[in-house]
């Protein structure tokens, strides 16, 4: 299993799938965006993953840091399930997901297993 981290987060790919978790809570600023953003990029090699996002650590994200992930977090990506730990964060990331037209399927869970499922579903159409 390949696995890299910095200070705030850690990526690990586990049977075809990318997983990330914040270690600790975390407002996501613009630096901690671009760093995840880029670890991103380097464990999957540029190539196009199915991401399980753990969002349940992150407690803020500022406006700097969703213009860039607005433009540079789908990069490399076929789908994306975020999963969080309550209806209120639910609710924020529906809102932030539905400001943008998003270009690959991105899907909201409060479980690993329900979204990691999904991803093994979406892999499955795909092939």
């Amino acid at each position: 299993m390949a696995m890299i981290e910095n200070a705030d987060y850690k990526l690990w790919i586990d049977s075809g799938i990318l997983f990330s978790a914040f270690k600790k809570p975390t407002d996501m600023t613009l630096e901690v965006a671009k760093c995840a953003i880029e670890l991103r990029h380097t464990i999957s090699n540029n190539q196009h993953q199915y991401w399980c996002m753990d969002l349940r650590n992150l407690k803020d994200t500022s406006d700097e840091a969703k213009k860039y992930i607005d433009e540079y977090g789908e990069d490399f990506l076929y789908a994306c399930a975020m999963i969080v730990n309550s209806h209120l964060m639910k609710f924020i990331v529906n809102v932030f997901n539905r400001m943008k037209k998003r270009r690959i399927p991105v899907k909201i869970f409060s479980s690993e297993t329900a979204a990691v499922k999904w991803l093994n579903e979406m892999k499955e159409q795909k092939d």
